[in-house]
């Protein structure tokens, strides 16, 4: 088979490919929005088959025919891929592009054309064919990828193969065309297998179509269409570029064109690196793209995300540096220090940097200018902007510091509502873009954010400070509470003192009396000196620690009568502070009744849980109150003579031993504390 009879075999095949996605697409997809503008170019591509495989066994050889119909299939598929491209933004965005790469690819292309038709000589409809070609190829390529880049994530599982194809069958237009002009020849293989390329890249067309594409896409121009595409776009003409010095180094060096083609390939390599990794270039190159292309600056969803995941990942005790750091990201600084108003000295003061050492500057008072402004403005200063129109902020003087020091750049405020926590200050990157009312809007809000973020650090650390000395305080409440209990026995031996004095039964009792408080008293002393003391465990019998509790009242009415069911009733306990508690839950029982009243305290032990249940037939209390101030701490009956921290002791206690309290009582008919705990 003859070269000429392959190629046109091969553009048939296409044809048919294209014939049958063009029917699908009018008629099984037609409900499917932009799919006329996708079966149009699958037409346009079906009759461009056609015509190239009659023009490949010389039935069709008028070069305008075959000129028209190569441009007529480009600017259709072109059109196809805008319709789609359009669906991701309603504003005038995509028409900025089109006219600004319109421009660029259209001056691209008169070079190219006028190259080839001068080393060539060639007719000015094959040199319309290639160059038109190459400039097509370029933007069709382009906007596939940026239209699968950007689609929303459900829409990719069938965009992936709508992009693939096209791309795929430009891609290969794209090399064989340059390669045209770099060789000044068409090379007659190349041109035999694109009509099977073509038909090979109409499987994944196919199978987008399948797949339910839906190709209106309700989404937005990210920021990245333009820096990609740029990338791209050097990265093309770079190429180009190489390719136009490789022909020339093999025409006119001779001997000299290996070493010199070496030459030339490394420093091409040597100026992609330096592109790639020089910061002050790709600064510079995002600062004109900005200001070039885009109506917003920000692709918001992402810059939220990255604040959000910095300050998250933070520990307590450096929230502040995260902070700055989260809002220095944002517009690539390269490092800042935050001030947080220090309440003792009623000024700011640093507590936080990234990038930087903590800076070693003097407080700012809470009376300065600097405070001032930022308090009532709300703005962010920008000292670059500040040089240059200082009337816009008021004749703003700042301290000689941050005058003096040429590494500031901006100053964001930190608001909580209308009150100023602090500001941060950001240094100057190596190239500072000139910020507009999306970047003062989006640092404020950011500034806000970090300011939630670091009073609530704050607020953390103050919390953890007051619960270790309300730990303290709790424990000094405790002991002064057993210390109330030993004055009111020394107080009734006091009382009785005059009465009974020559009483020798009295006075054996007092010194018991006495030499038990001691004894209590020193024991609370170590407690006091070590709480350690007081988690000391050993097992222990409740029918002693019952007997103790009891003799400890027993001076006082209705005397309290002990049931114990079952022998030993062994816990793990200490000792005395278990006393200590039962001795307080009988007080509270003899308090609420009068001395002809009953007070009953029984023992037993079931499976596992040992039980005590104290009752009384005194004044009871209400539900109300045991749910709101029975175990409130501080919170007493008993006027000045009480401290409120019995009942909320015990019950603490109860709960430290692994066990429970219950209360049941009724105004009028009494009380029964129950207290359960684990048998040992």
């Amino acid at each position: 088979m003859e070269i000429n009879e392959l190629a046109s075999f091969g553009y048939a095949v296409a044809a048919a490919m294209f014939a049958i996605l063009s029917v699908s697409m009018t008629t099984l997809w037609s409900e499917r929005p932009k799919a006329g503008f996708v079966a149009l170019a699958c037409g346009a591509t079906t009759i461009w088959a056609v015509l190239q495989a009659v023009g490949a066994l010389g039935y069709l050889n008028d070069p305008i025919i075959l000129l028209i119909i190569e441009w007529v299939r480009n600017l259709a598929w072109l059109t196809a891929l805008v319709s789609i491209f359009r669906g991701l933004s309603e504003s005038q965005k995509l028409e900025d592009i089109a006219l600004r790469y319109g421009t660029m690819f259209l001056v691209a292309t008169a070079l190219l054309v006028a190259y080839y038709r001068i080393t060539t000589g060639e007719a000015i409809s094959t040199v319309a064919t290639v160059g038109g070609g190459i400039a097509l190829s370029a933007l069709i390529i382009i906007i596939a990828e940026q239209v699968y880049r950007n689609a929303p994530f459900d829409s990719r599982s069938s965009l992936k193969y709508f992009c693939l194809g096209v791309g795929g069958i430009y891609l290969y237009d794209f090399v064989i065309f340059g390669l045209t002009v770099v060789n000044n020849e068409m090379n007659i293989d190349q041109w035999a297998a694109r009509g099977f390329v073509t038909a090979l890249f109409a499987l994944p067309l196919g199978t987008a179509a399948q797949r339910s594409i839906r190709l209106s896409l309700d989404a937005y121009v990210p920021r990245q269409i333009i820096f990609y595409s740029f990338g791209t776009i050097a990265a093309g003409v770079l190429i180009v570029f190489i390719m136009l010095g490789d022909y020339y180094v093999r025409t006119y060096a001779g001997n000299w064109g290996d070493a010199v083609r070496i030459v030339l390939i490394a420093a091409a390599i040597m100026a992609l690196a330096v592109a790639l990794i020089s910061t002050t270039i790709r600064a510079r190159v995002r600062v004109f793209l900005t200001k070039s292309f885009f109506q917003y600056k920000y692709d918001y969803r992402k810059e939220w995300l990255r604040f959000i995941g910095t300050l998250s990942g933070s520990e307590r005790d450096n929230v502040a540096n995260s902070a700055v750091r989260a809002v220095a990201q944002i517009v690539n600084s390269p490092g800042g220090a935050v001030w947080v108003l220090d309440e003792q000295s009623n000024s700011y003061t640093p507590v936080g940097a990234w990038g930087m050492a903590l800076p070693l500057m003097p407080a700012v008072q809470r009376n300065s200018g600097l405070v001032r402004f930022l308090r009532k403005r709300q703005w962010v200063i920008d000292l670059v902007e500040m040089e240059q129109d200082p009337a816009r902020y008021d004749g703003l003087t700042l301290e000689d510091w941050i005058s003096d020091d040429g590494q500031w750049w901006l100053f964001v405020p930190l608001l909580l509502g209308q009150r100023l926590l602090g500001f941060m200050v950001l240094q100057m990157p190596k190239v500072a873009p000139a910020l507009n009312f999306e970047d003062h809007d989006l640092l404020r809000t950011v500034g806000r954010h970090a300011a939630t973020h670091i009073e609530q650090a704050e607020s953390d650390k103050r919390l953890a400070e007051a619960s270790q000395f309300g730990a303290y305080n709790r424990l000094t409440a405790f002991l002064m509470h057993d210390f109330n209990n030993l004055i009111a026995q020394q107080s009734l031996v006091v009382k009785n003192a005059e009465k009974h004095r020559h009483n020798p039964e009295f006075v054996d009792d007092a010194i018991g009396t006495i030499a038990n408080s001691v004894d209590r008293m020193r024991r609370l002393s170590a407690q006091l000196s070590n709480s350690s003391s007081q988690s000391t465990k050993r097992v222990v019998d409740l029918g002693e620690v019952l007997a103790k509790a009891v003799e400890r009242v027993e001076p006082r009415l209705p005397k309290p009568e002990v049931n114990v069911v079952g022998g030993e009733l062994l816990v793990e306990a200490n000792l005395d502070r278990l006393v200590a508690i039962t001795e307080h839950l009988i007080r509270n029982a003899q308090d609420a009744s009068d001395d002809s009243a009953e007070i009953c305290i029984d023992a037993s032990a079931s499976e596992s849980v040992a039980t005590v249940h104290i009752s009384d037939t005194g004044c009871g209390m209400t539900p109300v109150f045991i749910r709101e101030r029975l175990f409130r701490p501080f919170d007493s009956t008993k006027g000045s003579q009480g401290m409120g921290i019995g009942a909320y002791q015990a019950r603490e206690y109860v709960g430290e031993l692994g066990g429970r309290m219950e209360v049941e009582s009724k105004p009028g008919k009494g009380t029964v504390f129950s207290v359960h705990l684990p048998l040992a």
